[in-house]
């Protein structure tokens, strides 16, 4: 008998159709946002992969490699981030040490200090927000993760010994994870970056109503201490704030967006 290439390709696409509409697994929609997977049950899942069994598992593991190079990647850039910013700060308050050494804290000192400090809030800010950035990028991949842990556990029950997976029970309902607290981000490399930015940001201010000749130096120091405080809670208001706005979907729809003409080409 003779083989229909087109009716084999036909029964192909309908059996993947039917794996992506029960999985949840959209061509062209973003990811859903739960880290539980789809509860096919492992019978169901195998008989609607069929012979497509190993190459998923291939195609999963691969998946599962690369997001976890692409986590490796976050850290990394935060470090390199952080590391970044920390040298250029203690090299140049050196440089203005050495200034204000030879210059007797005179105007070469204050115009050196009036024009570097500005600078450094700005790399300061900017380091602040791309930490920022990487860490909410990081827990996207995490939950990415967490999706494909289900898909193995789906295909091989047998490996939950092995695998940390949290079952909900009645002495223990499932609930979503809750919100870090203001130590906690403290704890963080955008944390700590905050923190240093704060005390910059806070010395420049000081140190410019010290050039007009503002006031007395207790005035000089409220106004210092009082603008970095401020800019901490700008900063700590802003990590939250992106946070609580984090969504996996915006994430995962800057990651791997497809343009419009290779839509149409696959399609």
């Amino acid at each position: 008998m003779c083989r229909n290439p087109l009716a084999e390709a036909a029964a192909d696409g309908d059996t993947l159709s039917e794996f992506a509409n029960h999985a949840d697994l959209h061509a062209w929609h973003s990811p859903p946002t739960s880290i539980q997977p789809p509860g096919l049950g492992p019978a169901r899942l195998a008989e609607i992969l069929s012979g497509r069994l190993g190459p998923a598992a291939t195609f999963a593991t691969t998946e599962h490699f690369n997001l976890q190079t692409a986590r490796s990647i976050t850290v990394a850039e935060s470090n390199g981030r952080a590391t970044a910013y920390l040298a250029a700060l203690s090299s140049n308050l050196i440089a203005l040490g050495f200034i204000g050494e030879t210059s007797r804290l005179g105007a070469a000192f204050h115009a050196f200090a009036l024009i570097l400090l500005p600078v450094l809030s700005f790399i300061g800010v900017t380091t602040f927000e791309r930490l920022v950035q990487s860490s909410i990028e990081d827990i996207a991949y995490a939950r990415r993760i967490g999706l494909l842990r289900g898909f193995y556990l789906e295909l091989a029950p047998e490996l939950k010994p092995y695998l940390a997976v949290v079952v909900p029970s009645s002495e223990c309902p499932r609930r979503a994870p809750t919100s870090p607290g203001r130590w906690q981000l403290t704890l963080t490399t955008a944390g700590m970056v905050a923190v240093v930015n704060s005390a910059v940001i806070g010395s420049f201010a000081g140190l410019l109503l010290q050039t007009l000749g503002v006031g007395s130096l207790a005035i000089t120091l409220t106004t210092g201490a009082t603008v970095g405080a401020a800019a901490l809670l700008a900063q700590r208001r802003r990590h939250r704030l992106a946070l609580d706005a984090f969504s996996p979907d915006a994430v995962d729809r800057a990651a791997i967006f497809v343009p419009e003409s290779q839509r149409a080409e696959s399609a």
